[in-house]
Parts: structure tokens; sequence; C-alpha cells
């Protein structure tokens, strides 16, 4: 009996609470969004809007925002205004910025353009510019207007800031160095032309601790170029250093004036073309003269150096060429101050009265040339030989005497010149002539005497028989010394042969006188000794004791 076998179960369908792996991808992209979003969101700074002036390379998501060298946000986006001259340039800066870019944050762009003063920016130019900021703490300023240049200094550290006013700017720019005895103590911050044109202004800041190395009578110059000096060691050249060279530098100095209260922020200093110009220059007890040249100035300026005797003593303030009507002549009145300390007087007063008795001596005015011939031109106080009286004439300021023509060193050397010609213009070149050619004359007769010549042949004939008899003693010579060197030998031989000789004979008459003395004198030994030292047996002794 067979039986039926059980029915199959019936699969039962139960969907599934999982999606399935296919969802997987699009769930992760989801998340990574949103934790990309959450990061960003949390770390996200502040944002400002910065207008800069048109400026190529600036990239959004590209060009970064740094501050000290280190990246604190980026560019997100560059919009071109419509006038065409500025860029409205959005920052993002990273969340740790927020609080610290209040009133008073300066932005700039940096590495669009080269200096010698900051070679970190050719790394700039390579890679695109920078913008750079200078934070200050306060709510978020979303909107602020950048710099077209590097501002002077960032973060307003401890210092001395200063203004130099100067008729030249040469090679000078923000960013050169400012030397003290040759140290880098500060810099240049930046530089601009007054509105007239007439000067430039610079803005100087000495680094602490070094601010107090400037006072009132501080002499700044412009140490970036290269120099002729002459001094007491000979002419020499003058050069900072080969960066102050290339790039423009400043060097100031201070008198040891004893009391001198420290410069103040804000001073305004001069700035000397040179370190000489800088030293020669009138001091606040500077006393003016001036003195009237005749001719032009010959190349004399304003700050030319005034010596007495040598010594710098002050500087050139002023060159005036005029006409004279009277003499129908050009004339150069020339102004200059003078330093009662560097002239070695105390005050005003006493330089005053130094030079009234100077003058009276013979001391007087003159240009020369600071190097012979080729040297700029300086005024000269020199006491003057066989010089007229001639005293101060009053006025403002007093007139010192003065000598020379304004061509300086050029002048006196043709002076000399002409001293000389009119010296061998005096003399009787004639005379002197007629002397030389009866001289001659007198040799030429002489020369051509019978007399001479007889003597000439004479003494020829001399020369010839003493060179005829040293040519035969040169040959006979060697033959002589030889026969002289054999005569020697034989003669030390003779004499050693009779020397022995002599020895022997001697020893043989000793023996005989001992014995003889002994025979003699057998009972005496007084009289025997004294027979044995005898040199030769003598009867005379007596035999008897």
């Amino acid at each position: 009996m067979s039986e039926n076998p059980p029915p199959p179960e019936q699969a039962a369908f139960r969907p599934s609470k999982w999606p399935g792996l296919i969802w997987a991808v699009p769930l992760a992209a989801v998340g990574i969004i949103g934790w990309l979003s959450l990061s960003a969101f949390v770390h996200h700074g502040p944002r400002v809007r910065v207008t800069f002036p048109v400026t190529g390379g600036l990239r959004a998501g590209t060009t970064k925002v740094e501050y000290q060298g280190y990246v604190v946000g980026h560019v997100s986006a560059v919009r071109l205004e419509k006038d065409l001259q500025k860029l409205q340039v959005t920052l993002d800066f990273d969340n740790r910025m927020a609080g610290h870019l209040g009133a008073g944050t300066r932005y700039w762009l940096a590495g669009t353009s080269f200096s010698l003063a900051h070679l970190s920016n050719i790394k700039d130019m390579v890679s695109g510019p920078v913008v750079m900021l200078d934070p200050h703490a306060g709510a978020t300023v979303t909107h602020a207007q950048g710099l077209g240049a590097p501002p002077a200094l960032s973060g307003s550290p401890p210092g001395l800031s200063l203004t130099l006013t100067a008729a030249r700017l040469d090679n000078l720019s923000a960013g050169s160095p400012v030397f003290f005895k040759g140290y880098h103590v500060g810099q240049v911050t930046s530089v601009a032309m007054a509105p007239d044109g007439g000067h430039f202004n610079m803005a100087l800041f000495i680094k602490a601790p070094w601010e107090g190395l400037v006072t009132a009578r501080t002499r700044f110059w412009n140490a970036g170029a290269v120099r002729l000096s002459a001094g007491g060691d000979g002419p020499g050249v003058q050069l900072q250093s080969v960066p102050a060279l290339l790039m423009g530098a400043v060097a100031f100095e201070t008198p040891p004036v004893p009391g001198a209260a420290p410069a103040k922020t804000g001073a305004t200093f001069t700035l000397y073309a040179s370190k000489t110009q800088a030293q020669d220059a009138p001091g606040p007890d500077a006393v003016r003269y001036a003195a009237i040249f005749p001719g032009g100035p010959h190349g004399l300026k304003p700050g030319a150096p005034v010596q007495i005797e040598g010594a710098p003593a002050g500087s050139v303030s002023a060159v005036a060429l005029h006409y004279d009507a009277g003499q129908g002549a050009l004339q150069t009145r020339v102004t200059f101050s003078l330093s009662p300390a560097r002239a070695g007087v105390a005050d005003a007063a006493g330089l005053n009265a130094m030079l009234a008795t100077l003058v009276g001596k013979g001391l007087r005015a003159e240009m020369g040339s600071s190097v012979p011939v080729v040297g700029g031109k300086i005024i000269q106080l020199e006491m003057a030989k066989d010089a007229p009286p001639a005293p101060i004439q009053p006025g403002t300021p007093p007139l010192i005497p003065s000598f020379g023509a304004g061509g300086g060193d050029v002048s006196g050397v043709i002076i000399q010149l002409n001293q000389v010609l009119a010296s061998v213009n005096g003399m009787r070149l004639d005379q002197i002539a007629a002397n030389v050619q009866s001289a001659t004359r007198h040799i030429a007769s002489l020369t051509g005497s019978a007399q001479t010549r007889r003597t000439l042949r004479h003494l020829d004939q001399t020369m010839r028989h003493i060179d005829d008899i040293t040519r035969r003693a040169d040959a006979q010579l060697p033959a002589l010394l030889s026969a002289v060197q054999q005569s020697a030998d034989q003669a030390s031989t003779r004499c050693a042969m009779r020397g022995t000789y002599w020895r022997r004979s001697a020893r043989v008459m000793r023996r005989r006188i001992a014995a003889t003395c002994r025979r003699r004198f057998t009972s005496c030994p007084r009289r025997r000794a004294r027979c044995a030292r005898s040199p030769i047996f003598s009867p005379a002794i007596p035999a008897r004791c």
C-alpha cells in the first residue's frame, strides 16, 4: 500500500528593513559632505572685503593671506570695480583670527615688486603675490581699504620715529638700513616728496635699545654712495658696504656733548649728502661770516668745508655771483659759518676776538681745493705773507678780507708758472751762450794740437807695453808657482832632517856630561847635580865639596 507524500512548503516573503548594500555608497557620500559642511561651519572664520589698487596675480582659492609668515586665510573672490582702478578682494580667515580684525587692521600686498631691501619678495614674485595684514584686536571690520605699499612697521615695536629732510633722494628708498658706527640700528620706513617738489621727507625708525643714541646734535648723512676723501692719511675711498651701495643707506653720528637730551619722537633732522658735510654743518652756536672773491665761484657750492690753517672749522652757507659796476668785474660773495668749538674757543665772542687778531696779522680767506687741482672747492683761512693791514669789516655778517683769484689751485699754479718764466726771462741768456761757445772752441783747439796728439801716441805705446808684460807674466806664472812650491817642500824636508840630527847629538852629549860628572864628583852629590844640569861640562867647577 502506498502513501501520498506531503505537499511542499510554500516560501513566505518577508521584506527586509535594510535597504541594501547598493545604498551604502550614496549614504557614505552624504555623511562625508555633512561632516565637511559641519567642519567648515565650525572652523569658518571672519570674512573681510578689502579694496586694493589694481594688481595682477591675485587668484581666488590660490592667493594666501599670511601673518608673520603663517597662513591665516585665503582669497575667496576677486572682482574688478567699475572704474577699472580698484579690486574688490574677499578674504576668508580661519576662526582663530576672530577678534583680531578690528579697527586699525592694515592690509597690503607683498611680492608685487622687487626690492633689494626685501630680498624675500623674490619668492613671492615667483609664486605670486600674498596678502599681508597687521591685526588689531576688536570686532571684525568687514570692509577695509588696502594699502598700496607695505606700511612703515607692523606691531608698533619699541623705538624712535624721526623725520629726515633732504634736497635729493639719490638711491634711498623704504627699507634702506640705518647705521651707527657701521652697525645696523634702524631703517627708512617711507619716502615722500614735498608737495612743492623742493625737498624729500623720509620717515626713519631707530630700534630699541639704540634710540638713546640720537640727540638734538645728531648729524645724519647719505651713506649709500662711494666718495673720495682726503684726510691725514692721504686720499681714500669711503664706502659703507656693498648692500648699502645697492639699496642706499643712512648713517648718523652724535657729538659727545655733555648733558644732551635724547631726541623725541617726531623730531626733524637734515640729511646731508656726505659725512664731511654733516660734520662741517653749522651747529646752534655757529657764527656767520662772509668773504668776497674776484671772479666766479668755480664750482664752490653751499655745504663746502671751511678750514682754518687746514683744520675743519665750518661750512659754506651761501654762494652768490654779482657784478661790480664800479670795477667792471664779476665777484663772488661767500657766506660761511664757523663753529667756536672746532676753532678752539669757547663761544662766539672768543671766535670774533680770535679772528680780529689773526686778520690783523695777515689771516685772509682764499678759495682752494680739498684735493689739489681735481678736488672740490673749499674756503681756506690762511696766514698770507707780507699781507697789508686790513681789519674785519663790520656788517651782517662781518666781512673777512680775501686774496687770490677764484680759480683756487689752478690759478696758484699759473701764478707760480708765470714767476718761473719771469725768472728765466731775467737771466742773461746771451752771455751764457757766449761762454758755452768759448769753452767749446777751447776744447776743440786742445784736441787738435800736435802736442796733444804726441801725448796720446806715447800713452798708447805705454798701454801696449803694459799689456805685453801682463801676457808674458800670465804665461810664466804657473811655472814660477810650481818652482816655489818645490823649494818650499825641499826646505821643509832639510829642516826636519837637521832637527832629528841635533836631537840625537844633544842626547849623546847629555849622557857624556852626566858620566863625566859622576866620575869627577863621586864624593859630592851637590856638585855632581850642578854639573849634570850644565848644558856643557865646565872644568871651572871645583872637584871638592
